[in-house]
């Protein structure tokens, strides 16, 4: 059974645990430590949503919200999104952007946007697997999740 539920303090290790794998994935090197992690996910701005398969986290998205003029209400970003290797194809991602779509629509927003690198088609593949709109004039592969 699949438990997606908003990170706390205790899920900080696993957070930044599965962050710095994303990292690794895109080539880069991940330069937060569990007190950066803690005072942007718990103190600051971002909210993170944490995968668990029997009690064992598979996955995290993590959204922020945005301001722009040409909008009437914010937009959020799935700025992250990412599951582990073994627990992929199962429905993990889609759960955790439904996740997200739920908590941006209870925010008021009006738009939900998700993108990946253009060197990752898998992602991209799954996006549009799910029936994501694709975003077509701007730059990298962008979907967006009506509300």
């Amino acid at each position: 059974m699949l438990d997606i539920s908003t990170v706390t303090p205790k899920d900080i290790p696993a957070l930044l645990r599965m962050i710095r794998k994303l990292c690794t994935f895109h080539g880069d090197s991940c330069q937060m430590g569990l007190a950066d992690t803690q005072a942007q996910f718990i103190d600051g701005p971002l909210v993170a949503f944490l995968a668990r398969q029997k009690g064992q986290p598979v996955g995290y998205a993590v959204v922020e919200r945005h301001w722009r003029p040409m909008y009437a209400g914010d937009l959020y970003d799935i700025a992250h999104l990412f599951v582990e290797e073994p627990a992929r194809g199962r429905g993990i991602g889609k759960a955790l952007v439904a996740k997200c779509r739920s908590f941006a629509s209870a925010q008021g927003a009006c738009r939900l946007v998700i993108g990946t690198s253009p060197v990752n088609p898998g992602a991209v593949a799954a996006y549009r697997a799910m029936g994501l709109e694709e975003i077509e004039a701007t730059s990298g592969p962008r979907f967006m999740i009506a509300l």
